[in-house]
């Protein structure tokens, strides 16, 4: 379905709510909802995305090709491992370092019920990240960025919640969208080439941007990761809340035994 504002797409607007830094409102998340005996943010790698892919797949998918050596950005230096006949050559060890970050990050806002909007305006793409937001029932808007989506929401809804993580999956194309998420302080995760600026974007990963294989990879990784959050979260509050009834079982028990005890003593 669509939304009142045509190319924000879901089940309905953005509901009211606050937004953001990842650690802030996962501590916030964590006090509203008490007390648990499952803790996420206590492991290192809780929903498994290392196992999601590995450095051959994100070869095999052509991560590593960048651009021509003419028109590279000196702020992707550090994501970069050198050229051949070239062309500039990312470094997949940093690749991977970042892009299991950034899937972590997006499995725990997942799991905390955060909202998270993809944003990709480039048109050859567009129908595959519709796709992708729909099979993790996440936003998406894949028009033309409106000017002050994030920093007039409420003027453009009467109740508006603005997004806890946006992932851009082309970051050259949607340069207005990524100045106005930093402008709003909502953290970002972006795919960035090796001519981009990855300044504003909270979680870069670098890597090819432009071959439809690397696309669909990073999709399915993204899709995959909120998919599983999701269902690991169905899971502890199935587990939390069998748990729950053993304790009220048990207490209410105790009388009962007292009762039987005290009319043989009688």
């Amino acid at each position: 379905m669509k939304s009142s504002i045509s190319y924000i797409s879901k089940n309905g607007p953005f509901k009211s709510g606050i937004c953001g830094q990842f650690h802030t409102m996962s501590c916030q998340l964590q006090k509203e909802s008490g007390s648990s005996d499952t803790n996420p943010l206590a492991h290192k790698d809780y929903f498994n995305v290392r196992e999601l892919y590995s450095v051959k797949s994100l070869f095999d998918a052509g991560v590593h090709l960048g651009h021509k050596r003419g028109v590279w950005n000196p702020l992707m230096k550090p994501y970069l491992y050198g050229d051949r006949h070239d062309t500039l050559i990312f470094d997949l060890n940093e690749t991977d370092r970042h892009l299991q970050l950034a899937l972590n990050i997006t499995s725990h806002i997942a799991y905390r019920n955060g909202v998270i909007l993809f944003v990709c305006c480039r048109p050859q793409f567009q129908h595959l990240v519709q796709k992708t937001a729909r099979e993790c029932q996440e936003y998406f808007i894949i028009q033309r960025w409106r000017g002050g989506i994030l920093t007039n929401a409420n003027k453009l809804l009467p109740v508006a919640r603005l997004p806890d993580l946006i992932i851009f999956l082309s970051v050259p194309y949607n340069m207005d969208a990524i100045r106005e998420c930093a402008q709003a302080n909502i953290p970002s995760i972006g795919i960035v080439d090796s001519d981009c600026n990855p300044n504003l974007i909270t979680y870069p990963v670098g890597g090819n941007d432009d071959s439809l294989s690397s696309m669909e990879l990073y999709c399915r990784l993204f899709s995959t990761a909120i998919m599983n959050a999701k269902t690991k979260r169905q899971q502890d509050q199935d587990s939390n809340s069998t748990k729950s009834q053993d304790v009220q079982v048990s207490d209410a028990s105790i009388p009962v035994e007292n009762d039987r005890a005290t009319a043989r003593n009688g």
